[in-house]
């Protein structure tokens, strides 16, 4: 089998390089935000809470948690400022009993809540205290913090304010809920301002404001309303780069004004399109797609966590609950997939000749493995892919890709070739193998799906590494000026060489080698970071790089 599968990469690698490749060089040495490992959450109507969706007995929700690995939760939604606490279950009403059930839960699936409070519908800050008293008396581990509201930005819509209802209003009455749930509960902490979209109008004004009130800075962000377009240009729409700059620049001014206050920012609900989604876009493979770009670009401006908001039934919900089954949609594998890819800090990847709809995000964890995410959401167009692993010398690679039968599927959704299964286990990812060399490697990522691309480093000692094949070489000075040697055990082989190649792979050297040292010139070279590889014919047996200073 050798033979052929030699055959078959060296006819995969002709086709490769055929093409015009896009070019990605990592900067490992060069980590940054360290993504939070609650980063991917979901969120839920408090409706939810009469309606006895949670409870420790519901194995599969549970297992789908865990195979998500789910740590942040959100309860909220319209429905806040509707529902009240109350003794027994009557209509709008949510007892003790429905949150113990509920808090039951989210301790068996490890989670911690972002919980809601009636503000806008039922403004009574004793009765918010109340209900806070109860939770923290009880569940106060598993608590995140409390949000005041739903979208006040959004009352004067609803009719639960006048039409001047502003930030410096909310501010007011938000300071009357804090003031009295820190009086009875000195150890609840709350959140806000839970904003629908208004972020410079609202959120921001309300950072400014309210230092030292609140826990952690908030915001909704949905791209645009359901059935706005058809499915085919809604679906052409959600993958449209600009609705990531924009969300971008708002970021920007989020973590930027959250770090002046010394709390994190997290967009408390989200999803892609508002009004319960579209049916054959928010259920189908392009949110995956959407959800992992998504989660990537709020990540690289240092926000702290997203949570997607659903029923558990409607079209953008990320699980759903149908005739007695759970089941995991499309945007379920979005959050798979950057669960995959995302356990580390982030580092550079630096993209060049790119002309088509790309993103790409990579991470170092903590055994200097990278992870790089290439999401394309060109609908035509493959990408052929060069990557290069940077400074760090990586000696193998693998990668799993996320792909479907269409953008428009809603059930053939694949991560690593594996499905989330009836009971919500996930069997282990199978990772494809790719051949490296000096620190590159190729690949082609077709239309419409992404891959993550795990770099491995051998265990070495400095900066040298070792092929098994043959002991008993040494390089050194390192880092070096003028001169490198290189010494052997035992003289080489007839026909035994000495080669160096830059970073981009390019050949600069090559010298045949006889004698148990070798003195190589090299003050002609840049500063930099060199590979050398000795080779005996064909085969080769060492490989080594040096720091030019």
């Amino acid at each position: 089998m050798r033979p052929f599968f030699t055959f078959v990469f060296i006819l995969y690698a002709a086709i490769l390089f055929s093409q015009d490749s896009i070019g990605i060089t990592l900067q490992p040495q060069s980590p940054g935000y360290r993504i939070p490992d609650d980063f991917a959450g979901l969120s839920f109507e408090k409706s939810s809470l009469n309606k006895v969706l949670f409870a420790p007995s519901k194995d599969t929700l549970l297992q789908l948690f865990k195979t998500l690995q789910i740590q942040s939760v959100r309860i909220g939604g319209n429905s806040v400022d509707k529902d009240t606490f109350g003794i027994f279950t009557n209509g709008t009403h949510f007892t003790k009993a429905n949150l113990d059930s509920f808090y039951l839960f989210i301790g068996a699936a490890e989670c911690r809540v972002l919980a809601g409070l009636n503000f806008g519908g039922w403004f009574n800050p004793t009765l918010a205290s109340k209900e806070v008293s109860y939770i923290m008396s009880k569940y106060a581990p598993l608590v995140r913090g409390f949000e005041v509201g739903n979208e006040p930005d959004l009352y004067y819509e609803n009719g639960l304010r006048p039409s001047t209802f502003n930030v410096v209003q909310y501010d007011s009455e938000y300071t009357l809920y804090y003031d009295t749930i820190l009086f009875y509960t000195s150890n609840a902490v709350l959140t806000g301002p839970v904003a629908a979209y208004n972020y410079t109008g609202f959120t921001l004004p309300f950072c400014r404001e309210m230092h030292g009130r609140f826990n952690m800075l908030t915001q909704h962000y949905y791209v645009a309303g359901a059935n706005s377009l058809n499915n085919h240009n809604q679906i052409i729409s959600l993958l449209n780069p600009t609705h990531q700059a924009s969300l971008d620049a708002a970021a920007n001014e989020l973590v930027l004004c959250a770090d002046s206050a010394g709390v994190p920012f997290r967009i408390a609900e989200c999803n892609s399109l508002y009004n319960g989604g579209q049916w054959g876009v928010s259920d189908a493979f392009v949110s995956s797609l959407w959800s992992l770009d998504y989660m990537y670009g709020l990540a690289a401006k240092g926000c702290a966590g997203v949570n997607f908001h659903g029923a558990l039934g409607g079209a953008y919900s990320p699980l759903a609950y149908a005739n007695g089954l759970y089941s995991a949609r499309p945007i379920s594998y979005g959050i798979l997939a950057f669960n995959a890819g995302s356990r580390g800090q982030l580092i550079p990847a630096i993209v060049t000749n790119n002309n088509i709809n790309l993103s790409v995000y990579s991470v170092l964890d903590s055994l200097n493995n990278t992870y790089t995410t290439i999401i394309n959401k060109d609908t035509l167009a493959n990408a052929f892919i060069t990557l290069n692993g940077g400074d760090n010398l990586y000696t193998t690679a693998s990668y799993i890709t996320l792909s479907d039968t269409s953008l428009a599927d809603t059930s053939n959704v694949t991560l690593g070739g594996q499905q989330v299964a009836a009971d919500g286990t996930l069997q282990p990812y199978t990772w494809q193998s790719l051949p490296v060399s000096f620190n590159i490697t190729q690949l082609s990522v077709p239309a419409a799906s992404a891959v993550i691309v795990k770099f491995s480093q051998q265990a070495a000692t400095g900066v040298e590494v070792q092929t098994s094949t043959t002991k008993g070489f040494k390089l050194f000075p390192n880092p070096a000026n003028n001169e490198i040697f290189l010494t052997a055990s035992e003289n080489p082989e007839t026909g035994t060489q000495i080669e160096i190649f830059d970073v981009p792979g390019k050949r600069l050297y090559s010298q045949a080698i006889y004698s148990t040292k070798t003195t190589i010139d090299i003050h002609t070279l840049s500063t930099g970071i060199y590979f050398v590889k000795v080779l005996r014919g064909d085969t080769e047996i060492y490989t080594s790089r040096f720091v030019k200073d």
